[in-house]
């Protein structure tokens, strides 16, 4: 008896980790999901977002889940000078190995290549930012980590160009 209550715990743990660890979605152009967009209306909490390399045209991405999003060899999202390219709305989001371009522009709004909206534990790592008007901005963050990212910018006027890395009470 005590034996198959010993494996009944066992694969009760190994199914809890499992679920906890959560799924893998990879994104590629010849891949059934071809869209990170697609994509994301299919991950959870605890999913893993694998992107593979290209030019990704998918306007504003918001990230509504605490997933990981990561790019392999650095996919190309475009935000052709209309777009926040990506728009993180929860907490223990991981932004990792993507090439963001081309941000849109506002005066009224402050568009950025990757902006964190009111949210704790988040980690932006190893991301090109090309010709963003705020690179990476943070209104309102909690411990969140920017590390090893690139930012490249051509304003040659204040107006022209925000911030590298922006923190608005974070």
């Amino acid at each position: 008896m005590q034996n198959h209550l010993a494996i009944l715990f066992i694969l009760l743990c190994c199914f809890s980790i499992k679920k906890t660890l959560g799924k893998t979605i990879t994104v590629g152009k010849s891949r059934q999901i071809n869209s990170i967009k697609a994509a994301l209306t299919l991950a959870t909490n605890g999913d893993t977002v694998l992107v593979e390399t290209g030019i990704y045209h998918e306007g504003n991405i918001i990230i509504n889940s605490s997933i990981v999003l990561k790019g392999i060899n650095n996919p190309v999202l475009d935000g052709e000078n209309k777009y926040e390219i990506i728009s993180i709305k929860n907490n223990g989001v991981v932004v990792d190995g993507f090439k963001l371009q081309h941000a849109g522009r506002s005066e009224i709004q402050d568009i950025a290549g990757i902006k964190i909206y009111n949210s704790r534990n988040v980690s932006v790592i190893n991301n090109i930012l090309d010709d963003t008007n705020f690179g990476i901005y943070i209104q309102y963050g909690n411990k969140c980590l920017i590390k090893n990212n690139t930012l490249l910018s051509y304003g040659t006027e204040e107006l022209q160009s925000g911030n590298g890395i922006h923190c608005w009470k974070s």
